[in-house]
Formats: structure tokens, sequence, C-alpha cells
């Protein structure tokens, strides 16, 4: 008897692996694919529901500021080295975070069509006006928005603090975003000395800007 049609079967039977094989590794990727997509959306549905104000002071502090406190490795966590990223500015030139060190820094993560970022931006100008010969600037860091949406709006408003962008969202990443506005209170070294939920007033700001401004 021939053995030809035996050892057709046992070729067809590999390839019929091989086929299947395939067809679950595509299913794995389509499945992963899927993940990361509603991952990215998750997140990005949480970081643009506008927080809340909490009270009177418009703002939540996490912590408030000990610059004698024992630091921490870089994590977004009050008495911890601020995570350094690299960002763009408004002409697209990568800007690292680390290099405002030296200054004390309101890092406000914004972006345009966020309410309670728009009542709490003209807070931040007058505070950045009023304390900037002492060293102290506000970073305006915007999630989501392009260029000239960003330019219109802040030029309507008279913002004069620098303002820079998050493509691709790396520095929401790294600073845990889970809300905007949120702002971070870095000091002249790096370290975060107080973390914000909400829109911040002047007199909240100013509070905890009083002994960072002071200390050398």
């Amino acid at each position: 008897m021939s053995q030809f049609p035996e050892h057709g079967t046992h070729e067809d039977a590999s390839a019929n692996r091989q086929i299947g094989s395939m067809r679950r590794i595509r299913t794995l990727r389509v499945i992963a694919a899927v993940l990361i997509v509603a991952a990215v959306v998750l997140l990005l549905r949480g970081l643009l529901t506008p927080a809340q104000p909490t009270g009177a002071t418009s703002g939540h502090s996490s912590s408030g500021v000990s610059p004698t406190a024992t630091v921490g490795p870089a994590d977004p966590l009050v008495s911890h080295y601020a995570p350094d990223v690299t960002v763009h500015d408004m002409r697209d030139h990568l800007t690292p975070l680390s290099s405002f060190r030296g200054s004390v820094v309101l890092l406000n993560f914004w972006y345009v069509a966020c309410l309670p970022c728009q009542l709490e931006m003209p807070a931040l100008e007058r505070a950045y006006l009023a304390h900037k010969a002492q060293g102290f600037t506000v970073i305006g860091l915007d999630v989501v928005d392009d260029t000239q949406t960003i330019s219109e709006f802040t030029s309507r408003l008279g913002i004069t603090y620098p303002i820079l962008r998050d493509i691709g969202q790396r520095a929401v990443l790294a600073y845990q975003l889970r809300a905007t506005p949120s702002s971070f209170l870095i000091d002249r070294d790096g370290v975060i000395r107080a973390v914000y939920i909400g829109p911040l007033t002047v007199s909240t700001l100013n509070q905890q800007l009083s002994p960072l401004l002071s200390h050398p």
C-alpha cells in the first residue's frame, strides 16, 4: 500500500497546528491592543473630569510644607523629589522639568476646557507676578490641547507664566494624575512640598509659599 497519503496527513496536521498557533497569537495581540486602548480611555476620562472645589480654600493640600523633612526618591508624593519629565514648550522645543531647578515651582496640570482650571488661573497669575522676583514660577502644563488653542486662551486671559505641553501624557503618568486641575508645589531643590487637588486661591498658595521663598 502506498505511504503517500499517510505522509500527506502528517503534513496537513502540522500545517493546521501552525495555522492554529498563528490565529492564537493574532487573537492575543488583538486582546492586548484592546486592553491598552481601554486603559488609555479610562485614564483620559478620569483626567478630563474637572476636580471640584473642596471648600472655602478651593483646594486640598495633601501635606503642609516641611523644608527639613527627609527627602525620598523621585515620586509624585510630598517630601519626595519631583519626577523629571521632558515635555514641550509652545515652540515645540523639548523642556525637562528639572531645568526649573533653583526656583520654587508650582507645577499646575490643566487644559483649556476645564472650568475649575479657568477659575484658578487668574489667581495663579497674580501669585506669579507677586513673587517671581523672589524666584517663584508657575508652570502651566497643558495635558491635551494644541498650541493654537492654548495661545488663544491664555492671551485672552492675560496669562504670562510659562505654559508647557504634555504631549503623550508622559508627565500625567509620572505624576499619577487623577483629576484636573492638580498642582505640585516644588522647592528650589526639586522636592515636592505640597500637592493640591482642585483649584487654588492666592491665600492658600501664599501660606505654603512663604517658608519656601525664605528658604535659600
